[in-house]
């Protein structure tokens, strides 16, 4: 993912798409049923049609327009560790189905992932959550990694009840959503990209849109 979207990154910077790195979104800003601008820590950013992809902070933003999204954060964690050991360390990836917790090799390093924590926008890391990744990598694959060097962070997944994300045209003319893909953001981004594309553009939609 890293890399991919890294990559995808600098051709749409040669394709002339600017990118505004570390500025904070605060509010949409619409008149006569249209969004013309959105308040930015760098100011107002205008625009011909905007599209709301905010993971689970989005209906935040949508709720001034009468819309209530069905998308939750849903909070997992994560390990990264780097690899001591090769020849002990994964080389695919694998899913420990006692603990729900995914394990993958990354190069030099291996990612352990999982859980489900119901608790809003709380990104507090518990301990206890690290403890459950750090023994399903070392059950699994002990030695492989070196735990002094472990890094510990969280997420928080923008679910919906069903599992569909909520993609495409608005009640307001020139608002699109790209919201609530859940776990699967990557392996549906490229897409609700394609799909949004061909909405945007006035075409039809070369994926089947009738249940998002």
């Amino acid at each position: 993912c890293f890399k991919f979207t890294n990559t995808l990154a600098d051709m749409a910077t040669a394709a002339g798409v600017t990118f505004r790195w570390g500025v904070t979104i605060h509010a949409m800003e619409a008149d006569l049923g249209r969004i013309t601008s959105v308040q930015t820590s760098a100011g107002r950013i205008t625009g011909d049609a905007f599209v709301l992809a905010m993971g689970s902070y989005s209906p935040a933003l949508a709720r001034p327009f009468g819309m209530r999204l069905p998308v939750y954060p849903v909070k997992g964690y994560s390990i990264t560790v780097p690899i001591k050991d090769a020849s002990r360390a994964p080389e695919s990836t694998i899913m420990d189905e006692t603990h729900k917790i995914a394990i993958t090799r990354l190069g030099d390093r291996i990612r352990v992932g999982g859980m489900a924590e119901i608790a809003g926008f709380d990104m507090t890391l518990h301990a206890k959550r690290r403890g459950t990744l750090q023994h399903s990598v070392e059950d699994l694959f002990g030695g492989a990694g070196d735990q002094s060097r472990a890094t510990f962070w969280c997420g928080l997944r923008p679910m919906t009840p069903d599992g569909t994300p909520i993609l495409g045209k608005t009640p307001v003319s020139n608002l699109y959503l790209n919201t609530g893909h859940g776990t699967l953001g990557w392996t549906m981004a490229a897409g609700s990209g394609r799909v949004l594309a061909d909405m945007m553009s006035g075409r039809a939609a070369a994926i089947e849109t009738a249940d998002l």
